[in-house]
């Protein structure tokens, strides 16, 4: 072995060694770095095998899904629309009142159904016997289903109707039948004991009971749309759960709800009315516990039928069907909960739901009525006759008629009959038409009047063909009668029966009190003023008329302000005396000219920035005189208008000072044409109640009490947000969907939306994105973050090279040991150095896992979504000439 020569011995540094403490101090320092390596590699990702587990690796991939979900996503299909018969619903009676001011239903394009089946289901065999029996529950279907109760629901045919994007169902809707009762084994409380089930439950035990067969597979239309309803009913001691916070017959929980499987099949759900919560006499309705079923079962039923998959509707679109939104009222039933009414059906009364109709603007019991009076006298074999059909609203209280704008068709048994056309009324009938007719057959003929869509609404009236004269009277009169002054009335005796009058025929007046005969004469007629009686005996024919009667009458000082003058007609072989009599009421007032103005409309309503706005202004005479001389009108508008026309047929008006004359007579109880007024409002004009004043004034008017009129006149903001702002509570990672109303008025232009205050990881969309000149909902949708995840992977073991490495330097230090071993002072020297070295190794053993197996790592992924807190979300919309704001809260868990 070659020895170097010794080096002479000389004073060093403190840390500068002889050769073997440096050769003992480097095999330490080696030691260090092994174990400093070793615990690094301890704290590095492992790298493994493709298709083994990699926690780093599932970290890593977990953070890049969590940032690339979607910041918009369709909410689920929480059944967020559901609409329930709420627990409290007590029971009432009346009309018109129980509707919510503004109520429509609108079409959203989903399927309704055609032609109901109503399959009962009973849950078990305990269901209350008052609903079981024979002659109940099954009664009710088999007749409320071809009921003038459920004619009502046709008019939400959908055929020939679609929603704002043009989408139909396309379906008629008529009646429907009893499809049986079915009592099932259910899976979840199939006994007595008391227990709970939840929607999705009923859902899949309706499911798993019509693929067994046990219930009967569920029928469609034509159009493929289920016409199948199960309505199922609960037993005593089951708690119906529709969410986690919604229950059956409890505060705040339901009486019933109806709802769609996941493959389309509607449902009802009903639970127990003979015990318990639900059977508390106003709670779900008053009565028996089959009258309490009924009235829920109806309002279920009417709902099923109009919208049927309202259950897997999650926006206000398809398939929604028919839905009171804005603002989100509900169905045709739940606009008119509670009130409770009895109807026939079949030979039965039941109580049943009032329903919504969109044609009578009423919550109402059956389809608006459909009255046709016949002649009083009938009519003759091939004369023509005239009927006037009056669309009248279900509920007698109402006299009113139905603001009607559908189509009718006539159908007749006469073969011969001579029918109107199919008519589509207008706004200007209000209700109200008379059409002609002509028969052929003696005999009673009946006439049948139908809406050409919605084929409950009809009528029939029966016409008598015949030869028998009918006499009928009328009177009439022209303008106000002054005191002290004349008035004339004119009276017309007709034959509008079936044949010719024969003998005489008489007329007699009778003057009210204040009023004295002048004159009374006609063609034809023999007249004595004494007795106020006419005579006549010449045939007339049918549907003819005799000439009139002219009656000069004095009217006396002490005249009431309105007086009803009388006249009867008798004889020419009638036989039908109930329209022989007939009054007309006069307005008495004193002698002059009274010139009277109003505006129409009597309440105006107006957005900053509109251009083209209008009011009409008339000039009535109450008087009992004709007006003579000039006469003027003068409009004056508040600050922040200004009017860009004014004008009227005969008038003569300037723009510049409102103002508009004439000088032709106005006679007594008359009007001359309207005076159009346009204007238009600034973009800074006060957003305030002012009014709009109007005069009129000279034609010899003697009473200035009544010249001036003051209209009122609302001026709103060119842009606003009218309602919505509901806080909204989500747990991280789910949306929150706010609805808002918006309105812009043309002068706001295109209006675009944003919104502030969000959480982190947080973002906000809008459907529709922009609007422009229209008053529309906007829903806001804010999508939240997952906060945090947590991954489980394994480290392997043995695997770690650099062990192997210090096993081989320990035992390269093991052969240094050997060789300075031989010399006694050396070893005595490198004792401690090796000593610490040896423990340090025993360091780098534990720090690198040694030999044991893998080892299981469980990670939390944290801080990267939403923040749980309470937040003011503001929410923004921005025109070219201003904004609006509301703010909101989120709340997210």
């Amino acid at each position: 072995m070659f020895n170097p020569p010794r080096p002479q011995r000389q004073s060093v540094p403190l840390f500068v060694s002889r050769p073997d403490i440096r050769t003992g101090w480097f095999a330490c320092l080696t030691f260090f770095v092994l174990v400093f390596s070793c615990i690094a590699l301890a704290q590095t990702e492992l790298r493994e095998q493709p298709a083994k587990s990699d926690v780093g690796a599932a970290v890593r991939e977990l953070s890049n899904v969590a940032q690339s979900q979607p910041v918009v996503q369709d909410p689920p299909q929480g059944q967020q629309l559901i609409r329930i018969v709420p627990f409290g619903r007590k029971s009432g009676s009346g009309i018109k009142q129980q509707a919510p001011v503004g109520a429509h239903l609108t079409y959203f394009g989903g399927p309704v159904i055609s032609n109901i089946q109503v399959a009962v289901v009973f849950w078990g065999p305990s269901v209350a016997p008052a609903i079981t029996a024979n002659g109940t529950l099954d009664q009710f279907y088999t007749d409320i289903t071809s009921s003038r109760y459920f004619d009502l629901l046709t008019e939400y045919t959908t055929a020939g109707i679609t929603n704002s994007g043009g989408v139909t169902s396309n379906q008629t809707i008529g009646h429907g039948t009893f499809g049986g009762k079915f009592t099932i084994t259910p899976s979840v409380c199939p006994g007595t004991a008391a227990c709970s089930v939840t929607d999705a439950q009923i859902q899949t035990e309706l499911t798993n009971q019509i693929n067994n067969h046990v219930l009967p597979a569920p029928q469609t239309d034509v159009h493929g749309i289920i016409n199948t309803y199960y309505a199922v009913y609960f037993p005593p001691n089951v708690t119906i759960s529709l969410d986690a916070t919604t229950k059956s017959c409890v505060s705040g929980g339901f009486c019933a709800y109806h709802s769609n499987t996941g493959s389309l099949v509607p449902y009802g759900v009903m639970p127990d009315f003979s015990a318990g919560g639900c059977s508390v006499q106003g709670a779900c309705g008053s009565g028996t516990t089959l009258q309490i079923a009924t009235g829920v079962s109806s309002h279920e039923m009417a709902e099923a039928i109009t919208d049927a998959q309202v259950g897997s509707a999650s926006v206000f679109g398809p398939p929604l069907a028919w839905y009171d939104n804005p603002p989100d009222l509900g169905e045709i039933a739940d606009l008119c909960d509670p009130f409770d009414v009895t109807v026939n059906a079949g030979s039965n009364t039941y109580t049943v739901e009032l329903l919504f109709s969109n044609v009578q603007n009423e919550c109402a019991s059956g389809p608006p009525v459909f009255s046709m009076p016949s002649p009083a006298g009938g009519a003759g074999p091939n004369i023509p006759f005239n009927m006037t059909l009056t669309i009248q609203n279900s509920e007698p209280a109402i006299i009113t008629p139905v603001d009607y704008r559908g189509t009718v068709h006539f159908t007749s048994s006469d073969p011969g009959a001579v029918l109107p056309a199919d008519y589509t009324f207008t706004a200007v009938d209000a209700g109200v038409h008379t059409f002609p007719f002509t028969l052929s057959i003696l005999g009673n003929q009946p006439i049948t009047v139908t809406d050409t869509r919605s084929s409950g609404f009809t009528g029939t009236t029966t016409v008598n063909v015949n030869t028998i004269p009918d006499l009928a009277i009328a009177k009439h009169h022209s303008g106000n009668f002054g005191r002290t002054q004349t008035g004339v009335y004119t009276i017309t005796a007709s034959n509008v029966g079936g044949g010719p009058t024969s003998g005489t025929v008489t007329v007699v007046d009778t003057l009210p009190i204040g009023m004295t005969a002048a004159d009374m004469s006609g063609t034809g007629w023999n007249c004595t003023l004494n007795t106020l009686t006419c005579t006549r005996s010449d045939a007339l024919a049918p549907e003819n008329s005799y000439p009139p009667i002219t009656l000069t009458v004095n009217v006396s000082t002490n005249t009431s302000t309105s007086e009803t003058n009388v006249a009867t007609i008798s004889g020419g072989g009638e036989t039908d005396t109930a329209n022989d009599l007939v009054g007309d009421v006069t307005t008495i007032v004193d002698p002059g000219v009274d010139l009277g103005a109003a505006i129409t409309p009597s309440q105006l309503f107006a957005s900053q920035g509109d251009t083209g706005a209008t009011y009409a202004i008339s000039v009535v005479n109450g008087g009992s005189d004709a007006s003579s001389g000039t006469v003027s009108l003068t409009t004056t508008l508040p600050a922040g208008l200004s009017a860009t026309a004014i004008n009227g047929t005969g008038w003569s008006c300037t723009l510049a000072n409102l103002t508009c004359t004439r000088s032709d007579a106005l006679g007594s109880a008359l009007s001359y044409p309207v005076v159009a007024v346009t204007f238009s409002v600034a973009l800074n004009a006060p957003l305030a109640v002012s009014s709009i004043t109007t005069t009129v004034s000279g034609g010899g008017d003697i009473d200035s009490a009544n010249n001036t009129v003051n209209t009122s006149l609302e001026i709103n903001a060119f842009l606003g947000i009218f309602s919505g702002g509901a806080t909204v509570t989500v747990n991280a990672g789910q949306p929150a969907q706010y609805v808002l109303g918006v309105f812009a008025a043309a002068a706001a232009g295109t209006v675009t939306f944003s919104c502030s205050g969000l959480p982190a990881s947080a973002s906000c969309s809008f459907n529709p994105p922009s609007i422009n000149s229209n008053s529309v909902f906007v829903t806001m949708t804010v999508s939240t973050t997952a906060r945090s995840a947590v991954v489980t992977g394994s480290h392997p073991g043995d695997r770690n090279l650099w062990l192997w490495l210090g096993v081989l330097s320990l035992a390269a230090m093991a052969g240094l040991s050997l060789k300075i071993s031989t010399k006694p002072t050396r070893r005595r020297r490198l004792v401690p150095i090796f000593g610490t070295c040896i423990f340090l190794f025993a360091g780098i053993l534990t720090g690198c896992g040694g030999g044991g197996g893998g080892t299981t790592t469980t990670t939390t992924l944290t801080g990267l979504g939403t923040p749980a807190g309470t937040y003011a979300i503001t929410f923004t919309a921005t025109s070219p000439n201003g904004s609006a704001t509301r703010t909101m809260n989120l709340i997210v868990r």
